[in-house]
């Protein structure tokens, strides 16, 4: 220990003497190892941390899996399904209600069984006359008590608050207390109207809870119960077809989670057997278990490729900065040969000396990990701001922690070492005689000295041209999609949500408030035109359907199409052109005769190229026929993903299937900027409904570029990441060149006084310069070429060998150090002969 703390007070004094060279230093590692602390804290907010309740390890996720779908115990799945394991193998954590009671009251290894609607609900919210939305969320009433979450002031919900008959109550979140109560301790008590139904609060939920699911923090919690009665007809929610709930329970203290899949699964079969009639496992899925002690894992399967991948990025610019640190110190460590010497000559060992550096290195390295740690900060709040503009915000309580330090810390020894190691062995290896002579730098040495330094050059060149070509690609890809052919007019088009049917309007009365809604917006001073549609084209969802067409659908097939309902002018408003026939006009209402219009992509996959006018497609089943005749043929335009071309589209009159159309997307069509027509559109809104808030107002562009965030949140962080790594190339390429010079000022004196012209010298230097970029390129042209694949699922319209990508990125690499390698060779070619062959 008394050892340690010399070499401590040594280099903490050998870092004093050179301040310039110890903050370069100090910064070059502060920025790698902060851009990796930040990514880490994401990492660890998303993938690694646990929920924030008591003993999260004992909850247990309930999920099922069939191969294809279990067609013979589910009609509609309200929630998530996706494949895992590849194939048509479907996985899902939603149930239906007679499920959940089943397993609830027949199970012996949960002391708690608990459930939570598996979509959230968009609320409208009345407080004190002011008409608002929030985000709510459907749970049981046991589901806060099964978490040990208690209130922070109030009451949570109980299981007397989840039957029918109950009070209908709510528990609202702390931050939605602060935002809209001001944190006013009054509001207990207070009632509330959620969808015009009287709520009362009883409770606000402890700072930072978010429930299961990271990244998605309710607003306001209500009892399952008033789940449908909420978003859904109330007699589908005992429906055993319908599954829309998600299950988790508590393990018993000594069950383990494969007991409980074992006795569940049980219990699951013999339920869905009983309801299908089957005596048999085979067409029936299979009860699947997963720790949830990290909660749902949503965010997980959204963002765990790209936080690998930005890891991979933030470690190969910690890669640059620790080979940029260790050409410096090893520049270092040939200026204190006859420091190493004496030492030497005097009894030190070389361990001794070798632990010594390193402690040096090590202290360098923390002192970058802690000003990193002021760069991790600022960059979180830049990665969550950047993760969060999409349609869908993302609320996470990323901070730093025990955690977080102790990653910094580990990760700053680990790169202490990393670069010291080099240096350190290269300092100890002195030839005594010459060196305590003063005769070390020698044209003989001067090489030998060099060449680590050159081989940690070359390979910073080569990692700096893969995250080059990295952002190229990321920048590529999201001008592509910014660029790319949507089929309509994204300029000057105002788009907003309104959900009357949440507030109790159905039918005639639910038509009658979207026609007038959209008459006075149209008679706004410079609206051109307004039209209405279930879901906006681009950013916000995609509904499909089935349908069969007489006479090209083979008999017993149907063909896959996207369907949107949309009202009169909708595609004047977009600016999409029509091809054949009309559009969907105001004719086309309630008890009128059903009319579809249909995109080209329709009539070329299913039409096979006739003209479909006046031909029927069929919405219904053999027993329930619902034909539409086709009035229009319209052209092709993106639909739910800018990814995706044009699909095979039908436009439904929404008049016609009103008890679909409970929420609405508006497009209005401005003659001037659309935002300034916001306050004009709201005072026609509340004239129809004070009660109705507007919901997403925003422009089409602003649409598609939220539709772009995680596109965006790449091409600007591998950006970032390229430049970096390039200005550490940069330095450590001059570092090691301007070593070199002075190393051979001797020399290159010698040179000059044999007449040797100052341009051949300047051609020495960058001859020098050249084969080590080049090295670097060809090598990081090989790496690029070799991983470049990786990166394909991230692309769209490139290749991930793109050649434009590979050359410009080469020649910005190539023209940025040489650049930073001209300097010393410019200073070489000004060398007094006179002054060199005086030197030393």
């Amino acid at each position: 220990m008394q050892t340690l703390l010399q070499d401590l007070r040594y280099g903490v004094r050998q870092l004093k003497r050179n301040p310039g060279f110890t903050a370069v230093i100090v910064l070059s590692l502060a920025l790698g190892i902060g851009a990796n602390t930040a990514i880490f804290s994401l990492l660890d907010a998303v993938m690694i941390k646990m929920l924030p309740v008591s003993h999260p390890e004992q909850l247990v996720e309930l999920r099922w899996s069939f191969m294809g779908w279990p067609s013979a115990v589910l009609d509609d799945l309200e929630g998530n399904s996706f494949s895992e394991g590849g194939g048509d193998n479907v996985v899902s954590t939603s149930f239906s209600f007679p499920v959940y009671q089943a397993l609830r009251d027949g199970n012996h290894v949960f002391s708690d069984t608990f459930a939570v609607a598996a979509n959230d609900i968009q609320l409208n919210v009345g407080i004190g006359g002011r008409a608002t939305s929030a985000i709510g969320r459907a749970v049981s009433g046991n589901y806060f008590a099964a978490l040990d979450v208690p209130a922070a002031l109030g009451r949570t919900l109980v299981p007397s608050d989840d039957v029918e008959t109950a009070t209908p109550v709510a528990v609202i979140s702390y931050d939605f207390w602060s935002k809209r109560f001001a944190r006013d301790p009054g509001v207990l008590g207070k009632t509330v109207m959620l969808d015009a139904i009287p709520f009362t609060v009883v409770g606000i939920t402890p700072p930072g809870f978010f429930g299961l699911e990271a990244g998605s923090p309710p607003d306001i919690s209500v009892p399952l119960s008033l789940y449908w009665r909420l978003y859904r007809a109330p007699e589908e929610s005992n429906d055993a077809r319908v599954w829309w709930m998600l299950v988790d329970g508590r393990l018993k203290p000594g069950v383990s989670e494969q007991q409980a899949r074992a006795e569940l699964d049980v219990v699951f079969h013999q339920l869905l057997a009983h309801q299908a009639g089957l005596t048999s496992k085979a067409n029936l899925p299979v009860m699947l278990t997963r720790s949830a002690s990290q909660g749902v894992d949503t965010l997980r399967r959204k963002f765990s490729k790209p936080l690998w991948l930005l890891t991979a990025l933030v470690g190969l610019v910690l890669l640059i900065a620790c080979a940029n640190v260790a050409s410096l110190l090893l520049s270092r460590a040939s200026a204190r040969q006859k420091e190493m010497a004496v030492r030497l000559s005097l009894g030190a060992g070389r361990r001794r000396i070798i632990r010594q550096l390193l402690t040096e290195s090590i202290l360098l390295a923390i002192c970058g990990g802690v000003v990193g740690l002021l760069f991790a900060v600022w960059g979180d709040s830049l990665l969550l701001g950047l993760m969060s503009s999409g349609r869908n915000p993302i609320s996470l309580n990323v901070h730093l922690d025990l955690r977080i330090f102790a990653f910094t810390a580990g990760l700053s020894i680990l790169t202490g070492i990393l670069f010291g190691l080099a240096p350190a062995f290269q300092a100890t290896r002195v030839d005594l005689s010459p060196t305590l002579k003063d005769s070390a730098v020698t044209l003989n040495t001067a090489g030998h000295a060099l060449r680590p330094g050159k081989v940690l050059v070359v390979a910073q060149i080569a990692i700096c041209l893969l995250l080059l070509v990295g952002a190229g690609l990321f920048v590529r890809t999201l001008g592509k999609l910014e660029n790319a052919d949507i089929g309509f007019n994204r300029r000057q088009l105002l788009l907003f949500e309104i959900q009357p049917g949440l507030n109790g309007y159905t039918g005639a009365s639910l038509g009658a408030f979207y026609k007038e809604l959209q008459r006075r917006i149209e008679a706004i001073p410079g609206v051109l035109s307004a039209s209405l549609s279930q879901q906006s084209l681009i950013g916000a969802g995609m509904s499909s359907t089935s349908v069969s067409i007489p006479g090209y659908t083979p008999p017993g097939k149907q063909a896959d199409v996207y369907r949107n309902r949309v009202g009169p002018r909708f595609f004047e408003t977009l600016g999409i052109p029509l091809v054949l026939g009309r559009s969907i006009e105001a004719r086309d209402e309630a008890g009128a005769p059903k009319t579809v219009v249909v995109n080209q992509q329709v009539v070329h996959d299913y039409f096979h190229g006739d003209n479909p006018i006046g031909k029927a497609i069929d919405f219904g089943d053999p027993k329930h026929p619902e034909p539409a005749e086709v009035v229009g043929v319209v052209g092709n335009s993106r639909y739910g993903q800018l990814r995706k071309e044009a699909p095979p589209t039908v436009f439904v009159p929404y008049q016609q299937t009103l008890a679909a159309a409970t929420f609405m997307s508006f497009e209005v069509r401005t003659a001037g900027d659309p935002e300034a027509f916001v306050p004009a559109i709201r005072r026609e809104a509340q004239a129809v409904d004070k009660d109705l808030p507007l919901l997403n107002v925003k422009t089409q562009t602003e649409m598609i570029e939220d539709s772009l965030s995680l596109e965006r949140l790449f091409a600007r962080l591998t950006t970032w990441f390229g430049l970096l790594g390039l200005g550490l190339a940069c330095v450590g390429l001059y570092g090691v060149m301007a070593y070199a010079v002075t190393r051979r000022t001797k020399e290159i004196g010698i040179r000059l006084a044999l007449g040797v012209q100052r341009v051949g010298i300047l051609g020495m230097v960058m001859r020098e310069t050249a084969i080590l970029i080049a090295i670097g390129v060809i090598l990081g042209m090989a790496g690029a070429l070799a991983t470049s694949r990786m990166l394909s699922s991230f692309l769209y319209g490139i290749e991930p060998n793109d050649p434009l990508t590979l050359v410009v990125a080469t020649l910005i690499l190539a023209v940025a150090v040489s650049l930073a390698g001209f300097l010393p060779a410019r200073w070489a070619a000004k060398v007094d002969p006179m002054v060199a062959l005086r030197y030393e």
